[in-house]
């Protein structure tokens, strides 16, 4: 026998005795393991909604916190003044805001305040059955530990079913003082909010009450009661579906339901055809592999791609784009190290005419911002001087002229201390150093002798730099330019004792409405077509506060009146 025919018949016996090796393995490892990872799925698909329902519970609860330690709801406790139930309980946004299917109020006795339900599919309000209030008066202690003002959220099972159960102790919004009550929000675990879990995670997911006798004695839930069970159970349904259960606690603690979660059985599936197409593709590589000698293999494919490789992980480790193959002979291994080198080089050449686009982008930004505040420095020069010649004048008439072109002169070197801001932001980042923040205010004070500008409590040294000045006179300047009648102006500092000091500038003006106390710090938005200097000062102050690695908003001088005055908040690293 030929040494050609000897290594064909050792290369097919390999070959087969492999094919066959694999297809065992496959049967006893590659199918087995797929199992065991359809029951990890499942028991994370199950763990995942479990995970939703605790979130969408804490959630719940975070809502009834929120409403419980509110003044307006400790008041109503006291006075049950039709307003807040008219303006709070009554109106149906409140529970499709809240997305809730009612809202108990019960005394510090356990007697019921407020009681309402709402249907979202109606939109209409609906009554709480007595059961359900009497329930939550008999459990008010057990359920929402009321004595500590605690919140407590979970699942509760009513007389009308499985809800979703948010409770907090009534009291001041400062959250201190004597709870005069609690306050409950309930949502309905109904098919809608199955549904909704459903679309969410693209499963089929099941809810069946614990007090069935078909459920209760189903074996796989009794072994999901016993004590020290594992907390998931998963069962095999057929070659597509894996099924997944566990048991649903509420509040208390007790199992009410049973979860069940269908999982596809993907990975079984492909894995089978994986299997069969692996063995396939075996067969062919086999045989090709087989007619193919080692010899011509490394000679004219592994060798020359090797050295291929090498050769290109080292461009890369060196990042020189510079670098190139060499290439000999004509085959397609010199056309691919041919069509590489080609591409070394766009990408150098791209990669340098990026450098250049943004130099010159750079220097054009520089440009504009140069040539801007140059041009309008020069006019308001020119305007100054213009105003002073007209004011050494004798006619009186002219004063209120004159008054209003000061002022847009004032404004106008206003905006170009805001654009001279804005270029050297972008030079040159703001720093961080210790600086004496009562300095500073009190130098930006100096600018406005005219205004009632009252210091309280801000000698404190925080990381900033000259820039802080900036923040300040924006500030200021904003307090003023939209101010009523008589505002006065109050800046304050509060050590938050996290390493921050919270700065407040409180003003008695015309205020900020809520509707637009979200976007008074962004310059630009994206829906915004202005492009005035409107706004740039308070863009300019968020801008420098949040380089120092602080935040700012806007708040209300007496919370949740507007009209009576703003207060713009922002907070400083100490140093």
């Amino acid at each position: 026998m030929k040494i050609n025919l000897r290594v064909l018949f050792i290369l097919g016996i390999t070959v087969l005795v492999f094919i066959l090796a694999l297809n065992i393995i496959a049967q006893m490892f590659i199918l087995s393991s797929s199992e065991m990872i359809e029951e990890q799925q499942s028991e994370a698909n199950i763990l995942l909604v479990m995970d939703q329902i605790r979130y969408d519970a804490d959630q719940l609860g975070t809502k009834a916190r929120d409403w419980a330690v509110w003044d307006d709801t400790y008041h109503y406790m006291t006075n049950q003044n039709r307003e807040y139930y008219n303006n709070v309980i009554s109106p149906l946004t409140t529970y499709e805001s809240l997305q809730i299917n009612g809202l108990l109020l019960y005394d510090i006795n356990g007697n019921p305040v407020a009681a309402q339900g709402f249907d979202h599919d109606r939109r209409i309000h609906t009554n709480i059955s007595d059961s359900t209030i009497t329930y939550f008066a008999k459990n008010l202690d057990l359920l929402s530990g009321s004595r500590g003002g605690k919140k407590k959220a979970g699942i509760v099972s009513l007389p009308d079913g499985l809800f979703l159960v948010g409770m907090h102790t009534i009291l001041p919004t400062s959250g201190s003082g004597p709870g005069h009550g609690t306050l409950v929000m309930f949502q309905s675990l109904d098919d809608t909010t199955i549904a909704s879990i459903r679309s969410r995670f693209h499963l089929p997911v099941a809810f069946f009450d614990l007090n069935d006798p078909v459920v209760r004695d189903d074996p796989l839930v009794s072994r999901l009661s016993v004590d020290g069970a594992p907390l998931i159970q998963t069962r095999v349904q057929n070659e597509q579906v894996i099924t997944g259960y566990t048991l649903i606690q509420d509040i208390d603690n007790m199992p009410v339901m049973v979860l069940e979660v269908d999982t596809p059985r993907t990975v079984s599936q492909q894995a089978m055809a994986s299997v069969s197409t692996l063995i396939a593709a075996f067969l062919i590589i086999g045989i090709i592999y087989i007619v193919v000698t080692l010899l011509l293999l490394h000679r004219y494919i592994t060798a020359p791609l090797s050295a291929l490789d090498v050769t290109m992980k080292k461009i890369i480790q060196h990042g020189d784009l510079s670098e190139r193959l060499p290439v000999s002979g004509d085959d397609e291994i010199a056309s691919l190290k041919q069509t590489l080198n080609l591409m070394l080089q766009q990408s150098q050449e791209t990669e340098n005419a990026l450098a250049e686009a943004t130099r010159k982008a750079d220097l054009y930004l520089d440009i504009y911002l140069d040539i801007l505040t140059f041009e309008i420095r020069n006019v308001t020069s020119s305007l100054q001087s213009y105003a002073d010649r007209i004011r050494e004048g004798e006619e009186k008439a002219s004063e209120e002229y004159l008054r209003q072109i000061t002022g847009i002169l004032n404004r106008n070197l206003s905006v170009i201390r805001n654009i001279e801001t804005v270029s050297k932001m972008y030079k040159h980042r703001p720093g961080c150093q210790p600086v004496q923040f009562e300095d500073i205010l009190k130098k930006e004070i100096a600018d406005h002798p005219n205004e009632k500008i009252r210091i309280e409590d801000c000698t404190v040294t925080v990381l900033a730099d000259e820039m802080l000045g900036m923040v300040l006179h924006n500030i200021i300047l904003n307090s003023i330019q939209f101010r009523g009648a008589g505002v006065e102006i109050t800046v304050s500092t509060r050590d938050n004792n996290d390493g921050t000091v919270e700065i407040s500038v409180i003003d008695n003006g015309r205020g900020i409405p809520d509707e637009v106390k979200p976007y008074i710090f962004d310059r630009f938005r994206k829906d915004s077509d202005k492009r005035s200097s409107y706004g740039l000062g308070l863009h300019i102050v968020k801008m420098i506060v949040e380089a120092y690695g602080g935040r700012v908003w806007a708040d209300d001088r007496v919370p949740g009146h507007p009209e009576r005055g703003a207060v713009i908040r922002f907070t400083l690293k100490k140093a």
